[in-house]
Order: C-alpha cells, then sequence, then structure tokens
C-alpha cells in the first residue's frame, strides 16, 4: 500500500472511531477527516471541493427549502389527520399510515416528514388508546421506504447520482429507483401487517409516565405568611443554588408561572413546584414559612395545571444545545422553558438533570410559557412531538401556490425537461416571487450541517480512490478472479448497510462507493448496478435507531430501546437486501 493509502486508511480509522464514540458530531468529525487529508496533502484544493461544487449538494439545498415550504402550508398534517379517522383495527392503521408517509417521502426528504408527522400519529395514538410506540418505527420505515422510490427521496440517493456524474456516467433518472423502491414498499407493507407488528413494543407515552409518577420525584411546597421569602426574588433566596432540585414553577390564584424567572418575586400563598431529588426537596420544608399543602385524596394545585403546558421534543443532530450540560446552556431565558424530565435509552432522568450533558436523540419533557409551541415549531434545534394542535386552520392561499409549485417541479424532473437542479431552482424563484416563502425562512429551512456532511463526504470518497484504496481492496480480496455476480452484490449491500448502522448513511454510501465504482470497471458490470445496491443499502437502516435520522427522531418519543429496532428491523433488513439484490442483478446485470 502506497503513503498516500497509508494516511487516507488512518484518517479514516479515526474518523470511523469519532463517529461511533460520538466525540464529536457527524458533520464535524466528517469535516474534520476532510480536512486533514486536505492538509496532509492527499487532496488537492481543485479535487477537495468539487464536492462542495457538485449539483447534488447545491439540489439538496433547494429541495430542503421547497419541503420546508410545504411543512409550512400545513396541509400534511392535516390530510393524515384526515386519513386515519377512527378505524382501530390495527393492520388498516399500519397501511394508512405507511401507504401515504411513503408516498410522500418519494418527492420529498423523509425527515421533515417525520418531524412533521411524529406529533400527529402520537397525539392520534393517545387518543384512540393505541401506544405511540406501536405507531412511530413504522412511520419511520415507511419514510425510509418512500425515499428509495425516486431519486429525489433521499439525499442519499442524490449523493450516489452526483458521484456517478463526477465520475463521467449520466446518472440515475427520476424513476429508475422506483424499479427497486416500489416492490420494497410492498415487502415491508406486508412484513409489518403480517409479522412485524408482533414485534412492536407497547410502552406508556412519556408524559402519560410523567403523570403518574411524578409524585416520586416533584414536590409543591406552601409559602405561609410568616415565610422569609415573601417580597424578595428566586435569585435572591438561592433557588438556582439547590443541590439536585430546581424550581420548576410557581401556581398563583389559580394561574401557573412557567419558566420561573430569577427575578420573579415570591407572594404568600404561592406554591412552589420543585422538581428532583425528593430528599433534597423535603429539606427545604425545615425553613420557617414553608409547608406542604392540605390535599385530598393526592390531589395538588399543581395536578390542575400541569398537563396543559408539558410539551415533549427530541434534541437534533444540528442542535446547538448538543454536548453542552444543561446548567450551562442557557435554556431557561433562551427557550421560555423548563426541562423537567429526559428520556434517553428508555430511561426516565428526573434528578440531576442540571449536570446532564444533551446529546442527540434526547427526548425533553418541557414545562413551557405559552408562545412556546408557535415560536419554535419550526426549529432545528429540536422536533416537536407532543403538544402540538391540528385544529389550526390550513394557508388556503400559499397552499395554492406551493403544492402546484411542487408539482410542476417534480414533473419537470420526471419528464427530463430540465435537469433536477434546473427543476428545484425554478421552484425556488417561483416560491420567492409569490413570497410563499421569505428569505429568512429559506436560510431556516437549509441544514447546513447536512449539505457539510454531503460535500465533505464526496471530498473524502475522492481521497479514497486517488490512494488506491479501492484497487487495493479488490486485489486484497480476489476479486480480479471469477466471482458470482448475486454473491459479489450481496456482499456490497451487506457492507454499506454495517456501515450506515455505525455511522451514518451518507458517510457509509460515500466511503463504499469508490469501492463499488472501481469493481463495476474492474470487473465489466454496469456502474449502475452496484451504484443502485449502495444507495438502497445505505437508506434501508432499520436495525439501530442511530443509522438514519428518522429513526432517531421516533427513538425517545416511541420510548423504545435500542433491541427494538433490531427485533422489528433485522428481518425486514434481510428481506429488503435479498429483494433489493436479485432485482438489481435482473435489471442491470
Amino acid at each position: 500500500m502506497s503513503f498516500a493509502g497509508i494516511t487516507v486508511s488512518i484518517v479514516l480509522f479515526l474518523m470511523f472511531l469519532s463517529l461511533i464514540k460520538e466525540w464529536l458530531t457527524p458533520e464535524l468529525t466528517v469535516f474534520t477527516a476532510f480536512s486533514l487529508l486536505i492538509v496532509l496533502g492527499v487532496l488537492s484544493i481543485d479535487e477537495a471541493f468539487q464536492g462542495f461544487a457538485n449539483p447534488a449538494v447545491h439540489t439538496i439545498a433547494l429541495l430542503m427549502v421547497i419541503a420546508f415550504a410545504v411543512q409550512k402550508c400545513g396541509i400534511v398534517p392535516k390530510l393524515l389527520t384526515r386519513i386515519l379517522g377512527k378505524n382501530k383495527k390495527f393492520s388498516i392503521v399500519l397501511i394508512k399510515i405507511m401507504f401515504p408517509v411513503s408516498f410522500l417521502s418519494a418527492f420529498m426528504n423523509n425527515t421533515p416528514i417525520v418531524a412533521m408527522l411524529t406529533p400527529i400519529v402520537h397525539k392520534w395514538g393517545i387518543q384512540h388508546k393505541i401506544s405511540p410506540s406501536k405507531l412511530l418505527i413504522p412511520l419511520s420505515y415507511a419514510a425510509i421506504i418512500g425515499g428509495t422510490v425516486t431519486l429525489i427521496g433521499t439525499s442519499t440517493n442524490l449523493l450516489i447520482h452526483g458521484l456517478l456524474q463526477q465520475n463521467g456516467h449520466p446518472g440515475f433518472s427520476m424513476f429508475q429507483f422506483s424499479l427497486i423502491g416500489i416492490p420494497l414498499f410492498i415487502v415491508s407493507l406486508f412484513y409489518m401487517i403480517f409479522y412485524g407488528q408482533k414485534k412492536l413494543p407497547n410502552n406508556k407515552d412519556l408524559i402519560e409516565a410523567y403523570q403518574s409518577i411524578r409524585k416520586d420525584y416533584t414536590v409543591e411546597v406552601k409559602v405561609i405568611s410568616n415565610s422569609l421569602w415573601i417580597g424578595k426574588a428566586v435569585k435572591d433566596v438561592n433557588l438556582r443554588a439547590l443541590h439536585d432540585i430546581f424550581l420548576v414553577q410557581i401556581i398563583r390564584n389559580n394561574s401557573t408561572i412557567t419558566p420561573v424567572s430569577n427575578y420573579e418575586m415570591i407572594q404568600e400563598n404561592d406554591s412552589l413546584i420543585f422538581s428532583g431529588n425528593v430528599e433534597s426537596i423535603l429539606k427545604l420544608l425545615n425553613l420557617k414559612g414553608l409547608e406542604l399543602p392540605t390535599v385530598k385524596e393526592g390531589t395538588s394545585s399543581m395536578a390542575q395545571h400541569n398537563k396543559s403546558n408539558l410539551v415533549e421534543v427530541v434534541v437534533s443532530h444540528s442542535s446547538p444545545l448538543v454536548s453542552k450540560k444543561i446548567k450551562n446552556s442557557n435554556f431557561r431565558a433562551q427557550y421560555n422553558s423548563a426541562i423537567v424530565a429526559i428520556r434517553r435509552n428508555n430511561q426516565h432522568i428526573t434528578s440531576g438533570i442540571g449536570n446532564m450533558t444533551i446529546r442527540p436523540g434526547d427526548t425533553l419533557l418541557l414545562l413551557a410559557g405559552q408562545d412556546f409551541i408557535k415560536t419554535w415549531s419550526n426549529s432545528r434545534d429540536f422536533y416537536l412531538v407532543s403538544g402540538v394542535e391540528t385544529d389550526e386552520p390550513i394557508s388556503s392561499g400559499k397552499s395554492k401556490i406551493i403544492i402546484p409549485t411542487v408539482i410542476f417541479v417534480i414533473a419537470l424532473a420526471a419528464f427530463q425537461i430540465v435537469s433536477i437542479l434546473q427543476a428545484a431552482l425554478l421552484g425556488m424563484i417561483i416560491l420567492t416571487i409569490t413570497k410563499s416563502i421569505t428569505t429568512s425562512e429559506a436560510k431556516k429551512a437549509i441544514d447546513w450541517g447536512i449539505l457539510v456532511l454531503i460535500a465533505s463526504a464526496i471530498g473524502i470518497a475522492k481521497a479514497v480512490e486517488n490512494a488506491g484504496l479501492p484497487t487495493f481492496l479488490t486485489s486484497l480480496l480476489n476479486f480480479e478472479n471469477q466471482i458470482n455476480l448475486i454473491i459479489l452484490c450481496f456482499i456490497l449491500y451487506f457492507s454499506t448497510l454495517v456501515l450506515t448502522e455505525i455511522i451514518s448513511n451518507i458517510a457509509a454510501a460515500a466511503l463504499i462507493f469508490p469501492i463499488g465504482y472501481s469493481l463495476a470497471i474492474q470487473l465489466g458490470y454496469n456502474p449502475e448496478l452496484f451504484s443502485m445496491i449502495i444507495a438502497i443499502a445505505a437508506s434501508c437502516s432499520f436495525i439501530t435507531p442511530i443509522g438514519y435520522q428518522t429513526n432517531l427522531l421516533v427513538y425517545g418519543p416511541g420510548g423504545y430501546q435500542f433491541t427494538d429496532f433490531f427485533r422489528v428491523g433485522f428481518p425486514l433488513s434481510l428481506l429488503c437486501m435479498i429483494t433489493t439484490v436479485l432485482l438489481s442483478v435482473f435489471i442491470w446485470g
């Protein structure tokens, strides 16, 4: 192996290690590896930034804006609510979730679709006495499968398309993926109806769990007439410096104050609600002028006010909160809400919250101010999964522009009248001129971290190619000798799938593509065959919650354990692998 090959191998090993250990966010990890390859001279400046100039990256950015416009008009959640109706037969419910979600995901990025629909499905399940854990994995899987149906269904497809074009190949047409994606949807739907649903867990909703066990870690303290705290601000009586507990809210004259400002003045007869270590809270009663209120049948004034203020959110990969301790994040002031519980790995954490470091996928239970949902519903800091109302009227004026524009963009790309990038640009122009989306909204819609990740991954793929690693691996594995094409395709699919589950779909696709492309050229096969297999394998991530963003989105709200995804997803992964390989070899072999 050459010096360049050794250098790239070491950098890739360190990148894998960082991704697995979550030392940095995925985009920062991949970008750091990409930058290191430039500094070490493996990549020239011109080669390195081909990824940032790749049409696929710009197409993905434009499609993010268009998807945001659809999300903004509010028609998708409303339609799904109507489609779900009141039917309680579970197999019918699965069809009503999976079919429309897969259809939408074929033409829109599946991550915002799942972000939009998780609160709808979550709420519908609770209202109809079906655990959200029975519904959210099928929601995620349907979005993943739907993304395999068209070229624009997922960023992974567009990435492989861009890498093919970068190597002088025309790439894929809009509906070439449908030859594999539609059969995969049929297989996955039948699998979930007849087998997968039996493996879905039946977990309690986080809000219900909080309501049922809050007495174990939430205490209400009454401020009586002789209290030394009366007339003093919260910060002046050191309520922000208590160990293992914090002040969640104040109930005063049948109204609730939450979150509680440092400058809120304590008044006589206030009910102070503390959350955390109960023993620490009860020590407060040693102070003169504080007492537990007299209650009947286990009720309290808190119980009458708490539920309406509860909001459940999932921390996103791109959130500025990631890797910060809660006490250092200025969360209360920034978001006008207080964290009362955290769900991580299906464990409820209710004490010592301030010292916890936030991770992507953490589910936070918040006591939020009145404007929280309106202010943060479209934020990329986290995804709302409860507390979202669906009875707001749809913006009909915007819908009359946005929906036809989306259909127009898809039609232009599908009939190859213009390139996908040109169609997306035209759609963006229409939305901008008609003021269907503002400049600030467009900036907000683009997930810059994903774009950096994709562009950096393309650069790393070029470095892998320059270092001769694909040729080295194929010679090492003796692929120059005759090998059964189907067996080779299974090996390629399985390798991509394993990488996807360990790191991320985009990084896996970018790293395996040079090997697959080199194999195709060396052995005389159609590059589209191996490219299709890599794209599908990178997308079909069902086995772990970390392999694909939609799985991470439903991980906390569904109260899932890591093993839940394996039990439901492993058989489906095998079915998808067999279906993809056999069909791909038949069509492109």
